[in-house]
């Protein structure tokens, strides 16, 4: 009976966000907290679309909730980000999609292999990069095209996993 009730709260909380998604929210319905974070979006916040609107409202609360070390290091990082030339953040979201397509197994192993790289001392890590990008160069661009080409595959469906056939069995 708990489960039942659990499923269906969190059913009508779900339905009730994508609910209001959809709709969009209205300024006034911001909690005053959130909307002094928000505040240089007010004049335009009636013209964004209610998802932009959703995550807006949704970052200003998580904003709330970091400590003053994660917010610095956060704003460091969005000055970082906004730093880089618009072909650099295109690679990187590039980058992360691709990571996210990856299956559970591999991402694992990945962020392995970096944890390791990040534990080497730093004139070892320079020389990983300077194997790694040497690497790159001498496949003379084939990454950057491979790259682009994968970009443009992100809108395709995924493909399916290739399964062996079934063989009869003629032993018996």
């Amino acid at each position: 009976m708990k489960q039942r009730l659990l499923h269906i709260f969190f059913l009508v909380s779900l339905l009730s966000t994508t609910a209001m998604a959809q709709e969009g929210i209205s300024w006034d319905e911001l909690p005053g907290d959130v909307q002094s974070i928000l505040g240089p979006m007010q004049p335009q916040w009636d013209q964004l679309s209610p998802g932009r609107q959703e995550r807006l409202s949704n970052g200003a609360r998580r904003w709330q909730s970091l400590t003053p070390d994660q917010r610095s290091q956060a704003q460091r990082q969005f000055r970082n980000w906004m730093q880089r030339s618009p072909g650099q953040r295109e690679s990187i979201r590039n980058r992360f999609q691709r990571f996210q397509d990856m299956n559970p197994e591999r991402q694992r192993a990945l962020r392995s292999r970096f944890e390791r790289f990040r534990n080497l001392p730093p004139e070892q890590q320079e020389r990983v990069r300077r194997r790694f990008e040497e690497a790159q160069s001498r496949r003379g661009g084939a990454a950057e095209r491979q790259n682009q080409q994968r970009s443009t595959l992100t809108d395709r469906p995924a493909r399916p996993q290739q399964t062996r056939p079934i063989r009869p069995n003629s032993g018996r």
